[in-house]
């Protein structure tokens, strides 16, 4: 774990759970900010400056943009929040950039989710095969539905996971969601990005919702209204550093010595 000794945005002081190895990186963090803010407005790039990593520089990896949008009714409140992918990169070992998208500047509130893997370019490790595990996620009482595609693949250090979902039962649908993850590790504690549904107000996005996953449970209080829409299928896709191993976990991606990555 670490914590940024800068940025270019007007974002403060930003904590990143992180794994480094030799070629590649794993780096977590949670970042909000106010577009309206000066130093967001001079910037071209994001940028946020840390201490000395692993890697000087790496290939393009993915970072989840959201924005917050209510619109507030006599009786209901519209949850029109909204996400998309944006390009990030670390530049130099000290220096880790994300693609600046303005097409939402105009909303108060902006989170951005990095939940990345960066390989390092040109260099080449010694690469480990790790392997799909089927995420069993289960309930007391059934009312969610997952694809099958809903797995992750678990390393000594992180884990990459990805969730898509099916279905949900109609008097569960505005209800708190809660369900156990079988075989999925217990040390990873982070709010995740729920990217999918039709979002009304914001048609060139699809919508955003907040999820969280802490001690093998996966919880979500609320999702954005068009949540349910046919053909948008809601999913996580992220990289996610363990807090520590637990003995009696499975352990799919390979034990002993350091993880590699084939960039």
């Amino acid at each position: 774990m670490f914590t940024s000794t800068g940025n270019n945005f007007g974002a403060g002081s930003i904590q990143f759970k992180d794994y480094q190895a030799e070629n590649y990186v794993v780096l977590n963090a949670k970042i909000t900010y106010d577009p309206s803010n000066a130093d967001y407005r001079a910037a071209d790039v994001l940028e946020i400056y840390v201490p000395d990593l692993t890697i000087n520089r790496s290939a393009v990896a993915g970072v989840i943009l959201t924005f917050r949008d209510r619109y507030e009714y006599s009786t209901y409140t519209w949850n029109n929040d909204g996400g998309t992918a944006v390009k990030s990169w670390i530049k130099d070992k000290n220096t880790i950039c994300i693609e600046k998208l303005t097409n939402f500047d105009e909303k108060t509130e902006h989170t951005l989710f990095i939940q990345a893997l960066y390989p390092s370019l040109n260099q080449r490790g010694s690469s480990i095969k790790g392997t799909r595990t089927r995420i069993d996620m289960t309930q007391e009482t059934r009312y969610l539905y997952w694809s099958s595609e809903t797995f992750c693949v678990i390393f000594e250090h992180w884990v990459f996971l990805h969730m898509q979902f099916s279905s949900c039962s109609y008097s569960y649908r505005n209800q708190p969601w809660e369900a156990t993850m079988g075989n999925f590790p217990t040390d990873v504690n982070a709010d995740v990005p729920f990217i999918g549904g039709s979002n009304q107000y914001n048609p060139s996005v699809n919508g955003f919702t907040l999820a969280h996953v802490e001690n093998g449970v996966f919880t979500c209080e609320e999702r954005m209204s068009g949540f349910e829409s046919t053909g948008y299928d809601p999913f996580i896709f992220a990289f996610l550093v363990r807090d520590g191993v637990q003995e009696d976990e499975p352990e799919s991606g390979g034990t002993g010595g350091q993880e590699g990555f084939d960039g």
